[in-house]
């Protein structure tokens, strides 16, 4: 005879923890005898521990599955659930309600796509994640109003990563667009300057280091090797409004 869903109100165990469950279970009996000896929760129910936290929501033969809320002294998590763990979407909240992510989980930690705020200091992340650290494609904003969007990674996933396409702006309204190395911006790239002055080609740690040219607000264009923002060398400039050329040695 096929077991039949009960309403209970029972004191359980869950994976060694205890607690007041309210909701449906799934008695558990022995073959052959009319005795109870514990309950296997499944339906929907809440189970309250002793310790303080708290599961609301689905559950399928004593594991958190479906959606549900879980509450302790230290976090809240409302989404997804399958055989225990966080999987699927969800958002997770710390008590104090500064740390807030909401996105993707799998296998209880943050994967996939997904966005971290930090309340209390303005910065937040948004993009993929894997094993609970930002990995791959996304952006860190600050509160300055600069961000810096890249291919991320490195244990604590605040590490430009390989020698991928970055773009950044500056908190006094510098944008760089271009290669990252090793979380500089190292290679070929564009800065377009808050003054609306253009660098084209290469740098290397931020600045303009090697062939490259730099147009400014007055139209003229300078076409040359770099080294850390100086000139070197021979240059030719352009007065683009004449359309004029001369050299010069620096």
């Amino acid at each position: 005879m096929a077991q039949q869903l009960e309403t209970i109100d029972e004191t359980i165990t869950i994976n060694g923890k205890t607690g007041q469950y309210t909701g449906s279970a799934y008695p558990i009996t022995s073959p052959g005898w009319n005795i109870i000896f514990g309950y296997d929760p499944h339906g929907r129910g809440i189970l309250r521990y002793s310790d303080g936290s708290v599961y609301d929501g689905q559950w399928e033969h004593s594991n958190y599955s479906g959606s549900g809320k879980y509450t302790s002294k230290d976090e809240e998590y409302v989404g997804s659930w399958v055989d225990g763990l966080k999987s699927g979407h969800g958002k997770l909240i710390t008590s104090d309600g500064q740390i807030i992510y909401d996105g993707w989980f799998a296998n209880d930690k943050r994967s996939g796509a997904g966005t971290l705020n930090y309340v209390q200091t303005g910065v937040s992340y948004t993009g993929q994640w894997s094993k609970d650290v930002p990995s791959g494609k996304g952006t860190w904003k600050w509160a300055d109003g600069s961000w810096w969007e890249s291919t991320w990674g490195g244990s604590n996933g605040k590490t430009a990563s390989g020698s991928g396409r970055t773009r950044r702006l500056f908190a006094n309204g510098d944008l760089y667009e271009g290669e990252t190395t090793n979380h500089e911006m190292t290679g070929t790239g564009k800065v377009t300057l808050s003054s609306g002055e253009v660098y084209r080609g290469q740098v290397k740690n931020s600045k303009r280091h090697g062939q490259g040219s730099f147009k400014t607000l007055d139209e003229m264009l300078y076409e040359g090797k770099w080294v850390y923002n100086n000139k070197s060398g021979r240059f030719r400039i352009t007065d683009l409004a004449k359309g004029k050329v001369r050299h010069r040695n620096y």
